[in-house]
């Protein structure tokens, strides 16, 4: 079912642009987040500020999936599945205008799982221009135990590299995955959405009570 945001919900988005380099990194206290009624993230795209943003809206996505559209107070739009980044809107330079595939990604698989594939096919579609369809091929590689901080709480994790591939742009890049090692849930990833943009960096606060 369709989960819509109130107003007051968008207003707790912190009132910045990603356009705006040098804006101060939004900080709240884990008491503060987890008062709130809403599931919320820290977003960065480059090395411009970081962004609190709260869930606007959950909806079915493709291989039983929940698509999480994650807003600003500006309304640029991040929006996930699984924990992988699947469209943005309105963001400085190029978005994300959409991702598909005919099999699950394997992250909605659980990466952890040894039957998971450690390959995955998908296209994608980015804008400013006409780029739709492009295939790419993407390739996980379980690197290790390792540490991440959310909210300045160090946690366990496994830290899994993604390389992407998109042959006939003659592009490859790299994302990066934080997995809590029990659920194999997305804790914090850094992502190259489309090929040309800026990293987005997530770091999953306050999770929605479903799927990611």
């Amino acid at each position: 079912m369709l989960s819509g945001c109130t107003q007051q919900a968008s207003n707790l988005a912190d009132t910045y642009s990603l356009l705006y380099k040098g804006f101060p990194d939004a900080s709240y206290s884990n008491e503060e987040i987890q008062a709130l009624p809403y599931a919320s993230i820290y977003a960065r795209l480059g090395d411009g500020p970081r962004g609190f943003l709260v869930l606007a809206y959950a909806e079915p996505y493709a291989h039983n999936q929940t698509s999480l559209k994650w807003m600003s107070a500006d309304n640029e739009v991040i929006e996930t599945a699984s924990g992988r980044v699947i469209k943005t809107l309105k963001l400085p330079g190029t978005n994300l205008a959409k991702l598909d595939s005919d099999t699950p990604d394997p992250l909605s698989l659980g990466l952890l799982n040894p039957s998971t594939p450690k390959t995955w096919q998908f296209r994608i579609d980015f804008m400013p221009g006409y780029h739709f369809g492009y295939s790419a091929t993407s390739v996980f590689e379980n690197k290790g135990n390792a540490k991440v901080t959310i909210n300045g709480v160090a946690r366990s994790a496994v830290y899994t590299e993604e390389t992407v591939s998109i042959s006939s742009l003659h592009k490859s890049y790299t994302n990066q995955y934080w997995l809590d090692p029990s659920s194999g849930k997305v804790l914090k990833t850094v992502q190259y959405p489309a090929p040309n943009m800026d990293a987005v960096s997530v770091t999953f606060l306050k999770t929605y009570q479903g799927a990611q």
